[in-house]
C-alpha cells in the first residue's frame, strides 16, 4: 500500500460540510456499502440530535475516531468525511489496516451547528468571528470524558 497515492485522493474541499449534511452523506454511505458499512446510533446530543457512527470493516483491531470535539474546529470532519468513503469503497485498504472502524463525524453536532455561518464562507475574520461558538471546557466532549485515575476524577460526563 503506497500511502503517498492515498493522501493524493484526498480533494480539494471549498468548504465544510453542515451536521445535517455530513449526517446525509454517512446515510448514503451505508446505503451504498451495506456489506461494509453500518450505520449505529451511539445516544444523543445535549438537544436530542442523534450522534451517528459509521462501523467499517471487520479487522481484529478496533479504532474509534471522531470529528468536532471542538465544534469551530471542522477540518477534522471532513477528514473523516473523505477516510470513511475510502476504506469503504477500497476493501484492500481497508483490509491491509486490520481495523473495525468506528468513525463518529460530528460529536458535539450542537455546538457544530452554532458554528455553521462560517462553513460556506465568506471566510474571512469577519464572519468566522460572527459565527464563532467555542464551548466552556466543562462542555466540552474530550475534556468531560469520565476518568478516574489517581488523584485525578471526572465524574459528570456530558451526554455527546
Amino acid at each position: 500500500m503506497n500511502i503517498a497515492s492515498v493522501f493524493e485522493e484526498i480533494p480539494d474541499f471549498q468548504y465544510f460540510l453542515t451536521v445535517d449534511e455530513m449526517d446525509q452523506s454517512s446515510k448514503r454511505l451505508a446505503e451504498e456499502y451495506p456489506g461494509n458499512v453500518e450505520l449505529l446510533e451511539v445516544g444523543k446530543s445535549r438537544s436530542g440530535h442523534p450522534i451517528l457512527c459509521l462501523k467499517i470493516g471487520s479487522g481484529p483491531l478496533n479504532a474509534l475516531v471522531f470529528g468536532c470535539p471542538h465544534p469551530n474546529e471542522p477540518i477534522g470532519a471532513m477528514m473523516l468525511e473523505f477516510f470513511s468513503k475510502k476504506l469503504a469503497s477500497d476493501s484492500e485498504f481497508l483490509s491491509n489496516l486490520g481495523f473495525t472502524w468506528y468513525i463518529i463525524k460530528c460529536v458535539d453536532p450542537d455546538g457544530t451547528k452554532l458554528n455553521e455561518g462560517w462553513f460556506k464562507g465568506p471566510f474571512t475574520p469577519y464572519n468566522y468571528a460572527r459565527n464563532f461558538f467555542r464551548p466552556a471546557s466543562h462542555q466540552q466532549v474530550e475534556w468531560t470524558f469520565p476518568i478516574s485515575y489517581k488523584t485525578l476524577k471526572f465524574d459528570n460526563p456530558i451526554p455527546e
